[in-house]
């Protein structure tokens, strides 16, 4: 239950980083927005509803706050509650604030999100420079996270498991203005996982025995992406295209390419196409089957060797487009669609976003 809810949301990520995206293309002028917008996911067993509500606002001559809120609707079949059906909620609120002092900007973070056996609590601090004439860009991050889960949803007569993971997150970004017209970025993310890191409701068949699923208590993550992003302004058109190397001591090793095409149409309307292929080993401790009882089992799809490819569009546009003026002119309206092709147990996915940015002055 608890775990299933994070992976779906992390497949939502792609869809709303894409809108954003496509709504930098035509920024409206004002003190502050916001966005209403919602996602639907749906693949073999699960299907999740998620709707949003984000907020940007200036805080005087150099701030900038921002606040968000999203409600996670989830149906799926687990086998904590006997393959039956589930519909379970989680809720996550968040806030940023960002300061920028002559070439520099800091900021900070918080998010909290709770459903029924999960409760999770993340902090952080990020640090950007703008060196070189603003030619080169810097950044620095650092996260902390605090779960606390149980398998309260696998009924009262189940024997009653509790866990807890911490988490230490750091970033680095170098970003280099190489032509007026062609920006390179690489980041490397390193993050450090303690704690109980199986799902607790899920368990493994062997040797005619039920299992609970068992992985490692400590897990270190390594990421590098390489990003180069190109306008032509002949055409008006921007092709991003991204590399992301992962590999942690689990011994998953996953290749990430994407490439990511925005054509603006004019009048304030912009269209995106996106593919993204993915590739990954399967942890040295997954099986597909195990023959007998192991110190380390898991049933996690997510650690098998498996992989997926991902086809999307997007299209934006702004009120004006439909005769509206004023603030109405200035709104922006997005869809997404994207559909995920994986050779793994859960199977082909389909996902959906739509949002509307709405700015005001105060």
């Amino acid at each position: 239950m608890q775990l299933s809810a994070r992976r779906a949301v992390l497949v939502l990520v792609p869809a709303v980083a894409l809108a954003a995206l496509g709504a930098g293309a035509a920024p409206a002028r004002a003190d502050g927005e916001v966005t209403l917008a919602g996602a639907y996911y749906k693949e073999r067993a699960t299907r999740v509803m998620q709707p949003m509500l984000d907020a940007r606002f200036d805080v005087g001559e150099a701030g900038v706050a921002t606040g968000h809120m999203l409600v996670d609707a989830i149906t799926s079949a687990s086998i904590g509650v006997g393959g039956e059906e589930f519909a379970e909620k989680r809720v996550e609120g968040g806030a940023t604030y960002t300061h920028e002092i002559d070439l520099y900007k800091i900021g900070g973070l918080v998010r909290y999100s709770t459903e029924p056996d999960y409760k999770s609590l993340f902090g952080g601090l990020r640090l950007q420079a703008e060196l070189f004439d603003r030619n080169l860009t810097v950044t620095a991050a650092a996260m902390l996270g605090s779960d606390d889960f149980d398998n309260s949803g696998a009924g009262p007569t189940a024997p009653r498991r509790e866990g807890a993971l911490d988490t230490v997150l750091g970033s680095i970004g170098l970003a280099q203005l190489l032509t007026p017209n062609v920006v390179a970025s690489v980041t490397y993310d390193v993050s450090q996982l303690d704690g109980e890191q199986a799902n607790l409701y899920r368990f493994v068949i062997t040797a005619g025995m039920q299992v609970d699923e068992k992985h490692p208590r400590s897990r270190t993550r390594h990421a590098v992406a390489g990003t180069v992003k190109w306008f032509v302004p002949a055409s008006a058109t921007t092709v991003i295209a991204t590399y992301r190397r992962y590999q942690d001591d689990w011994e998953i090793d996953a290749h990430t390419p994407e490439l990511r095409v925005l054509q603006d149409v004019g009048d304030g309307t912009v269209f995106a196409t996106r593919y993204r292929y993915h590739r990954q080993d399967a942890a040295f401790f997954f099986q597909d089957d195990y023959a007998m009882p192991q110190e380390l089992i898991s049933e996690d799809e997510k650690l098998s060797a498996f992989s997926s490819h991902t086809l999307g569009a997007q299209l934006e546009m702004l009120g004006s487009v439909i005769g509206f003026t004023g603030t109405l002119g200035e709104t922006r309206g997005q869809i997404v669609i994207e559909y995920v092709d994986q050779n793994n147990r859960f199977g082909n996915a389909l996902v959906a976003h739509a949002s509307l940015t709405v700015p005001f002055s105060y």
